[in-house]
This record gives structure tokens, C-alpha cells and sequence, in this order.
């Protein structure tokens, strides 16, 4: 298989449902079956909702913010226990979400789609897709011969390469990655979206599954093994140690200010010295892990793909099974303020009780 084809397959562990292309298919016979253009097209209010793959999950001040599959995103101001439908302007699968303070946040998603809210998540406008993304990307490239046929390529293809995560850095900076190098920011709240030119050549048009804010720099983790980090500014990149050859899935940093990454298989690397070096962890588990949090007493959370948590109460050297009131695929936690996490996936919301993560404690 080659790296192209097994990148592929690597990220659709991380968005699992999420990762199905959103684009239109047409008939030249019978053109009045044409499917609605989910750029276009309101995300639908459904009761279903909070049950649909859900990918994504954060704070916004006191509120609760999800994200996922047909546009869908919903907000809780109980912390969880209800739960109500965005206004969004289209029905791609949202894969990311951040908030730079209670009112201000972005969701991205497949089709080079970028959100923007700015009354705590009820109301979205679309501010990037995939078309303008691949014409900044041509503009880019326009004098690299080496490069402008493959951007070219990328107007011909469409919007069909989805953003993977975002990382707000202010009320005005963000930065957003996905598919393929996919990387692009902004210094004006949206105003203008441009290419991060030192991430989208650091990263070798591999895929970046999460970006992560730590110690002053952006850490970022994505396929093929890929470790990296760049300041803030966008202009200093680095290529980290790779101590595994293998898609990493999530960044996390622990209290103590070491750095995880997790992914494929199970896989799990502990850094205490900014990315330099890595020890593996050792994971009684073959399952990939896809989201982790750092809960509200320090100890660390991870989950896998079939929905088992893992806890550490020691700095992420050593980690416990612990179960979820619910058990299914899942992408993304939140830690909650009573000690405990939410968690969503392919089945919604579920959550990781305090009393839960206390016994695996003991």
C-alpha cells in the first residue's frame, strides 16, 4: 500500500463516520436528482442530532460546544444535560472546533470548510471552502514551477479536502490543518485566510490530524510519524523526533508540563523535554487512540476506537482501563469541572463519571 493510500486510511480512524467526501454526484440523464450542494445547504435541525457521529467537543466560557456529521453543531449551557441546534449555513462533516473566549470560536470540516461564531456557538457564518482554499494555494505556488501543477490540481479536484482541526490563539489569530498539508491562518478574526506557507512545506503535503497550543509554540502531530513545531508567528518550523513511523492522532500536555502524542495502534510517546526525545508508553491495548484531556485534578484521559478510557494519576507514566456510561467509537473529550469528561463519537455523547475515574484511581 502506498503512503498516499495508507494516509488515507489513518485519518479515517480519526474523524471515523466524518471522513466520507461531502460532494455532489450528478446525473447528465437525470439531472432533477442531483443532490443538494452541502456547501449550500443549511445543516437540518433534528432531534437526532445529539445521537448522529459527533467529532469534536470544547468550552466556550460556561457553555458546551459539539461538532460533527451533516453540519450538525448543538451547545449546553448545564453542562451537558441539554442540549440545542446551531444555525449553520451548510451540512459538511465538522471535524474541529475552538474558541478564543466565550463568544468568539471557529469549527472547520470537510470541503475546506471554515466556520466562524460570535455569540457562543448558536450562529455560524462561512467565512472559507475548499474552492478558495485551492486558489490561495495556486497563488502561493504561482512562481514554483515545481509546485503550480499540483496546485492546479487542486482547483481541478474541487472541494474535497477536509480541515482537521483548529488552535485560536486569539480573538483574531487562528490556525487551522487538515488533509494533504492543508494549513491556513488568520490575523484578522477571518477578514483573510491565508496559506501558513512554513507548515504547508514542513509538513510534505502528509496529512495533520491535531495542532495543539504548548509552552509558546504549536505542536503538531499528524501521518507517516510526522512531529512538528512551529512558533506562534508562523515562521519557525521544526521537524521533531519520530519515534514511530506510524499516523499520530492527538497532542496533550500534562500538569507537569510534559507532552503526549497518541495514535495507530496504541501507540503512545511521553516527551520531557519539548518533543526532543520520546519513551514509549506502554498500553495494554492495539486499538488506536484518538482523543485525549487533562482533567480537572490533573490526571490524564485518553480514549480509543472502541470507546475504552484510559487514566493516569501519574503524569501520564502509567495508565488504568476505566469505562464511559456509554460505550461506542470515540474522537473527542472534554474535561468537566465535577472531575470527570464528556466524550463524543460515533454515537453522540456520552460521559466518564467522577465516581467512575476515582475507583480506577484507587
Amino acid at each position: 500500500m502506498n503512503n498516499k493510500k495508507y494516509g488515507l486510511a489513518c485519518a479515517l480512524v480519526v474523524s471515523l463516520l466524518g471522513w466520507l467526501a461531502q460532494t455532489s454526484f450528478a446525473s447528465d440523464a437525470e439531472p432533477e436528482k442531483r443532490a443538494p450542494d452541502t456547501l449550500k445547504q443549511k445543516s437540518a435541525i433534528s432531534a437526532l442530532a445529539q445521537r448522529s457521529a459527533l467529532n469534536a467537543i470544547v468550552q466556550a466560557g460556561e457553555r458546551l460546544v459539539v461538532a460533527g456529521v451533516r453540519g450538525h453543531i448543538l451547545y449546553s449551557d448545564d453542562q451537558g444535560l441539554r442540549w440545542k441546534q446551531a444555525n449553520v449555513p451548510v451540512s459538511v462533516s465538522l471535524t474541529g472546533l475552538c474558541f478564543a473566549d466565550a463568544s468568539t470560536g471557529w469549527a472547520v470540516g470537510h470541503r475546506g470548510v471554515i466556520l466562524k461564531t460570535e455569540d457562543g456557538g448558536q450562529n455560524w457564518t462561512l467565512q472559507l471552502d475548499g474552492f478558495q482554499t485551492a486558489q490561495a494555494i495556486v497563488q502561493l505556488t504561482r512562481n514554483d514551477p515545481e509546485r503550480v501543477d499540483e496546485a492546479r490540481r487542486l482547483v481541478e479536484e474541487g472541494a474535497d479536502k477536509p480541515f482537521l482541526a483548529a488552535q485560536c490563539l486569539s480573538t483574531q489569530q487562528v490556525v487551522v490543518v487538515g488533509a494533504y498539508g492543508l494549513a491556513f491562518s488568520t490575523v484578522d478574526g477571518g477578514k483573510h485566510w491565508s496559506p501558513a506557507t512554513e507548515l504547508v512545506e514542513g509538513s510534505e503535503s502528509h496529512h495533520l490530524n491535531a495542532v495543539q497550543l504548548f509552552d509558546g509554540h504549536l505542536y503538531l502531530a499528524g501521518e507517516l510519524g510526522g512531529l512538528m513545531r512551529i512558533d506562534t508567528l508562523l515562521r519557525h518550523f521544526t521537524r521533531l523526533d519520530e519515534p514511530y513511523d506510524g499516523s499520530f492522532f492527538g497532542l496533550l500536555a500534562t500538569a507537569n508540563n510534559n507532552l503526549l502524542v497518541f495514535g495507530l495502534r496504541g501507540h503512545l510517546f511521553r516527551s520531557a523535554d519539548e518533543g526532543a526525545n520520546w519513551q514509549a508508553v506502554a498500553l495494554p491495548t492495539s486499538k488506536s487512540l484518538t482523543a485525549g484531556t487533562r482533567l480537572s485534578d490533573g490526571s490524564l484521559l485518553l480514549a480509543d476506537e472502541s470507546g475504552t478510557g484510559w487514566l493516569s494519576r501519574d503524569d501520564g507514566r502509567t495508565f488504568t482501563a476505566v469505562n464511559a456510561q456509554q460505550r461506542f467509537p470515540l474522537v473527542a473529550l472534554l474535561a468537566t469541572r465535577d472531575g470527570g469528561s464528556l466524550a463524543v463519537g460515533t454515537n453522540g455523547i456520552t460521559r466518564f463519571p467522577p465516581s467512575a475515574l476515582r475507583q480506577a484511581g484507587l
